[in-house]
């Protein structure tokens, strides 16, 4: 099988113990059937507290309210693990952070940016995205139902397209002019196929043509701050983040502290002198605001395969994007500086609130949706 791997792929090595931001916390964490069935086995003292652990009768869980897994031991490592293995793991904490996706003649393998040290592979690897292919004997199970290869195809060479387009952006303007462009590509896109139902390569070939003219009106990057301030008052923020992701409810909190008592006209010139004393400082920073666009792409875009929802994988990039940027600007507003670690740590509670929470995600999108008139 033809296997394409994310260029770091390999390097990902997790940190157990040593990671500043444990997968462990913060998070349900599902249970495979497999598991289910292979702990409600299990006798003795471990058998008792995998009872005790597993919440929920149809799909049961571990850590229902995202405190932490009751197998994390206060060194930060696994008990369960230490005790029978990782095999014996369920398939989310085997497999995670490493995406799998086989649609059928070929399985790509990503890396997800909601761990920390992840992120900080893509930082580190932000120029050098690309995909390493090599024939495999491993075997991967297929994801997904659809079987239509010429489509599966068309897409992959969109999504470079897309990929190059936005890494191209050189600065702030051309990025937010780029992203622009990819608003009105993803709406067209699938209002054509969805609602007027014409084919998947008419309906992509047009809308490689709006990426050489049309562009909502909405600007992307950065968005303004109203808008900014209708996602953070979303459920992206909520007290309960104190205990699940305390390092994200700091986040918000200087945020809130910073902009509360500004107005939205003084609230946008606050952002645009932040934006350009930054960018000033550190131009290659948009650089890095695009390649974390195309990561996004490289992970996200392809799920267009099964769900036709490209309007929906374009904006929730454009979210995550501003997102980060906007704590990164507080954060160095604050400490004057943004050490490598701590961005990463702001791309990692920003991709778990975004990317994993659906109902965040969604609600994010829509907002973002109904204060444009062109996507």
């Amino acid at each position: 099988m033809l296997v394409r791997r994310i260029s770091y792929y390999d390097e990902f090595i997790c940190l157990q113990g040593a990671c500043p931001q444990s997968c462990c916390k913060g998070w349900r964490i599902p249970l495979d059937d497999r598991a289910i069935r292979r702990f409600r086995k299990e006798k003795g003292l471990l058998g008792l507290e995998l009872k005790l652990a597993m919440h929920g009768k149809a799909q049961p869980s571990f850590s229902p309210y995202c405190i932490r897994c009751p197998f994390l031991r206060l060194d930060g490592r696994c008990d369960m693990q230490l005790r029978k293995g990782e095999r014996y793991l369920a398939d989310i904490c085997r497999v995670y952070p490493r995406i799998i996706a086989c649609p059928g003649p070929y399985a790509e393998l990503q890396l997800d940016l909601s761990c920390v040290h992840v992120a900080e592979l893509f930082l580190a690897h932000a120029d050098a995205q690309y995909f390493v292919e090599e024939e495999s004997d491993a075997e991967y199970e297929r994801t997904g139902d659809n079987e239509d290869m010429e489509y599966l195809e068309m897409l992959g060479k969109s999504r470079d397209e897309l990929c190059s387009f936005v890494i191209a952006a050189a600065d702030a303007e051309a990025l937010d002019a780029a992203l622009r462009k990819l608003a009105a590509f993803g709406g067209r896109v699938q209002d054509r196929m969805m609602r007027e139902g014409i084919s998947e390569a008419e309906a992509l070939a047009e809308g490689a043509e709006l990426l050489k003219s049309e562009a909502t009106d909405l600007p992307c990057f950065p968005l303004p701050i109203a808008l900014l301030n209708d996602l953070m008052s979303t459920d992206f923020y909520q007290d309960a983040l104190r205990y699940v992701l305390p390092f994200l409810y700091k986040l918000c909190k200087m945020y809130y502290r910073h902009f509360d008592k500004l107005s939205y006209e003084q609230g946008e010139k606050e952002l645009q002198r932040m934006f350009a004393k930054y960018i000033a400082e550190k131009p290659q920073r948009v650089h890095m605001y695009a390649a974390y666009y195309k990561s996004c792409l490289l992970r996200t875009y392809m799920e267009c395969y099964e769900d036709y929802s490209f309007l929906k994988h374009i904006l929730l990039g454009v979210i995550g994007s501003n997102m980060i940027m906007l704590f990164d600007l507080l954060w160095h507003e604050k400490y004057g500086k943004t050490a490598d670690e701590d961005l990463a740590k702001i791309i990692s509670v920003c991709e778990r609130r975004i990317y994993h929470n659906e109902a965040v995600g969604k609600e994010m999108m829509k907002l973002l949706i109904k204060r444009s008139d062109g996507i």
